[in-house]
């Protein structure tokens, strides 16, 4: 199996309209929480989230394609740019070896709703002959490989939460296996629109506090839920050798990646089992120890039940340690 490293990184979120900024921004524990000023949010019993705020693409892609494109799906673009650009990766060079990997859980909900209003209001005859392919969870993925000329592997991963995380393991494996030698891959959600705030109130998911930027607690005594939030972040996942040969800068090795599932409850957390095999499988396929991790960036929620059953899946896998 080959080897797999991370040779560029590109990042939108509420905190970094690039990866620098953003990686800055987290250094000096700054919060991207506020009043949400997106839609008008004044009925909503929660009313702060996560907004990318500044984030224009105008200069960064296409005119026409821009007014087609759905906020998540040019979150994603640019991350993705910024990723590439990052990597040093020559435009001109044997890119039917590199692929595309990115994920969305929602896709382009902002374009659906925005056709449906002018169907509503304005007829048939007026909605939009490229609605449909700016809508879908794998519009990024498509965008992305338009616009660097990437022609290898290209698919969306969609796994609710985790689909960010899924796309970047799915992209390390085909990697490993041979069928790329390099692969843009990470996830972007833009979904601050009335009808999902309101389905996750509903839910009584979502966090509240006096301060936003306090909102988001996870394993805190005194945390309610979690805080919605848009962004993009991207990864250049690049085959050892290939990296070598051109001299890139290496970030990082990946070494490892599992996936499973509960198979419990479309919503509710089971009481850790998928947590752990998921844990033990990233192990196993790593060949390290527990006890050689020294990081471990949970799903921490701030949701009461699966702030409780993830730690003690991460207990659990890792032990005392």
């Amino acid at each position: 199996m080959k080897r797999v490293v991370v040779t560029g990184v590109g990042a939108v979120t509420p905190v970094g309209l690039d990866a620098p900024s953003t990686w800055a921004a987290l250094l000096e524990g700054q919060s991207g929480v506020g009043k949400i000023t997106l839609f008008d949010a004044s009925e909503f019993p929660v009313q702060i989230a996560g907004e990318v705020k500044g984030f224009d693409a105008t200069g960064r892609i296409e005119p026409k394609e821009l007014r087609r494109m759905d906020r998540y799906a040019q979150l994603g673009l640019v991350a993705a740019q910024e990723a590439f650009a990052d990597a040093g990766l020559a435009r001109n060079g044997l890119l039917d070896q590199v692929g595309v990997i990115f994920g969305s859980a929602a896709g382009g909900l902002g374009v659906f709703l925005e056709q449906q209003r002018i169907l509503q209001e304005r007829g048939l005859k007026r909605v939009s002959p490229t609605f449909i392919q700016n809508m879908l969870t794998d519009t990024a993925s498509g965008h992305i490989a338009i616009a660097l000329g990437l022609r290898g592997p290209n698919m969306a991963v969609v796994s609710a939460c985790a689909t960010g995380s899924g796309a970047v393991g799915e992209a390390f494996e085909t990697i490993r296996r041979g069928d790329a030698e390099a692969i843009v891959t990470g996830g972007s959600e833009a979904v601050l629109v009335p009808v999902v705030y309101a389905g996750f109130c509903a839910m009584r998911a979502l966090a509240q506090h006096d301060d936003p930027a306090q909102a988001s607690r996870p394993f805190d005594k005194e945390r309610n839920g979690f805080v919605i939030s848009e962004g993009a972040g991207a990864l250049l996942l690049e085959e050892l050798e290939h990296a070598r040969r051109r001299g890139a800068r290496i970030y990082a090795e990946v070494i490892g990646y599992g996936s499973s599932n509960d198979a419990f409850d479309m919503a509710a957390p089971a009481e850790g089992e998928g947590a752990v095999l998921t844990m033990q499988r990233a192990l196993r396929k790593a060949e390290i120890e527990p006890e050689r991790v020294d990081y471990i960036n949970a799903h921490g929620t701030g949701t009461p039940l699966n702030d409780k059953f993830e730690t003690d899946a991460i207990h659990r896998v890792f032990g005392k340690h």
